[in-house]
């Protein structure tokens, strides 16, 4: 894995308000596309909501091609956190398999909320 840009990148989680494509994504975190590539697919194959949060092609299938939403934004900030403290992809899947609610649509929209509180008061 290359180094980050900002090694700070992902010390916070990361709100935004549009979907993203995955190269704006990565540029937004400060690492590369390929690195970006590789959370998506542990949050993909480990988190349930993450993977119904893409839209459906004609087919049914999921349309992995699309820009991502600003939930899927969220949880690849929080993957990428864990890639920084744990350092290994194994153990990055441990956690997320142990700890699911920490990737939930619900844990999502909490946090968005109280960031949405703090700007509003500011």
């Amino acid at each position: 894995m290359k180094p980050r840009r900002h090694k700070d990148s992902t010390n916070l989680d990361l709100f935004i308000d549009f979907p993203a494509t995955k190269t704006h994504l990565a540029d937004l975190l400060g690492v590369a596309r390929s690195t970006l590539c590789a959370w998506e697919n542990i949050a993909f194959w480990r988190i349930e909501s993450f993977r119904n949060a893409y839209p459906k092609t004609h087919d049914g299938s999921l349309d992995r091609e699309s820009p991502l939403s600003p939930y899927q934004a969220w949880v690849l900030s929080r993957v990428g956190r864990l890639m920084a403290q744990l350092r290994r992809s194994e153990r990055v899947k441990g956690y997320i398999l142990k700890n699911q609610q920490d990737f939930n649509r619900y844990r999502y929209q909490q946090a968005f909320q109280q960031v949405n509180r703090i700007n509003k008061g500011a």
